[in-house]
């Protein structure tokens, strides 16, 4: 049996939508984009003005740095992450300033966190991991006492609810931005693309022009003008989201609820029938945390194993599993390690979970019998390698 890592939940109505898009002869951002704002506002319970779709979360984090005037500060980043935080940090002028995780839920470290805060810190970019949240009350309290803003890094949360809160409602939640990712592989998926949600107007009001070379008016506010005729008011970026993907988002939200429930049912799956193997710790729900089911990862009890993960990854692959690293951490990166001056040694809790950790299969069409193969995979593994 072959199982992929991961594969779209593509259905007709993804066609026919795209198909609508294609008849209108408006493939970039127009009415379409429009219409999927209006169905994520109304699916977080934001007011459409306080979102912005981009062309990736990388994006939107470029975007965000830029708007609330971070160059030449530091940035507060965990790290294990993927590196688009720290990538886009460095193109803004921006110092990352990287931080251990903490080890049940693979999230930022609070208590790093403080010990990195120097004078010249001007924000925090938690990352919701896996679809779990970070310490959200914890990240409130620091930021207020050394006002900082707080953006979220929501790639792995569309569809996190925290005490009942969706992520991406940023005043609620109490925090300053967060962007999503659309990537082919996240719980809402566009084949690329991301959005920014923020209840600072002014922020939102730099955000709107700068995603799109600076610009007044798109295209599309011209064409209904009928005058081509535009202002530059801002040094902007070309980050904008076309029509032919809004058509595929479009489709995608309105069957998100019922791939979250398959996911949901992957999800327990996994839980129940892993439960019992000695050599596997299994991801917990922070609480008060509606998970998005993002991504299913385990860690090996390496103690326990006479294999480490990076074998355990081959033997799977042998049999027919896909898997996968969520993440290498942003320090042993050739490039980073060097621009950043960054030590393994440094960052001891990352270190650690990063020998151990696995992503698992897990998306809407995979079947039972197909999580039964992974689980008798994983069992039989651990019958033949356990100490």
């Amino acid at each position: 049996m072959k199982i992929p890592f991961y594969k779209p939940p593509i259905t007709i109505y993804d066609y026919l939508e795209v198909f609508k898009t294609i008849r209108t002869g408006w493939l970039t951002t127009g009415k379409r984009n429009r219409e999927f704002v209006n169905l994520l506002s109304r699916f977080l319970g934001i007011r459409e003005d306080r979102l912005k779709l981009v062309s990736s979360c990388t994006a939107g984090l470029h975007l965000l740095y830029d708007a609330f005037n971070l160059k030449g500060y530091e940035v507060i980043i965990p790290s294990i992450t993927f590196v688009s935080a720290v990538e886009m940090a460095i193109h803004t002028g921006i110092k990352p300033v990287i931080v251990d995780v903490e080890d049940e839920y693979i999230t930022i470290s609070l208590e790093d966190v403080s010990r990195r805060i120097s004078k010249n810190t001007k924000a925090i970019v938690p990352v919701h991991y896996a679809g779990n949240t970070y310490d959200v009350e914890g990240i409130k309290l620091v930021s207020r006492d050394y006002n900082l803003v707080v953006i979220e890094d929501s790639a792995h949360a569309f569809g996190v609810e925290y005490n009942g809160v969706k992520v991406g409602d940023t005043e609620r939640l109490g925090v300053d931005a967060s962007v999503f990712s659309f990537y082919a592989t996240k719980t809402l998926q566009t084949g690329e693309g991301g959005l920014i949600s923020t209840h600072n107007y002014e922020v939102m009001d730099k955000v709107s022009k700068t995603y799109l070379h600076g610009m007044d008016k798109d295209a599309w506010k011209r064409y209904q003008d009928n005058i081509s005729i535009y202002d530059i008011t801002e040094i902007g970026f070309k980050y904008n989201f076309p029509d032919i993907l809004a058509a595929i988002g479009i489709a995608q939200l309105k069957n998100f609820e019922k791939a979250q429930k398959e996911r949901e049912r992957v999800w327990n799956f996994y839980q129940s029938s892993l439960k019992d193997i000695e050599g596997i710790r299994l991801p917990k729900v922070r609480p008060n945390t509606k998970h998005s089911y993002h991504l299913f990862v385990i860690r090996l009890n390496l103690e326990m194993w006479s294999i480490d993960r990076n074998r355990f990854i081959s033997l799977l692959s042998e049999r027919g599993v896909g898997t996968s690293i969520h993440f290498t951490p942003v320090y042993r990166f050739s490039k980073y390690s060097e621009v950043l001056n960054l030590s393994p040694s440094d960052f001891p809790v990352s270190e650690k979970v990063f020998s151990e950790i696995v992503s698992l299969p897990i998306y809407p069409s995979l079947s039972n019998r197909e999580l039964e193969y992974v689980v008798e995979t994983i069992r039989s593994l651990w019958l033949k390698y356990r100490r």
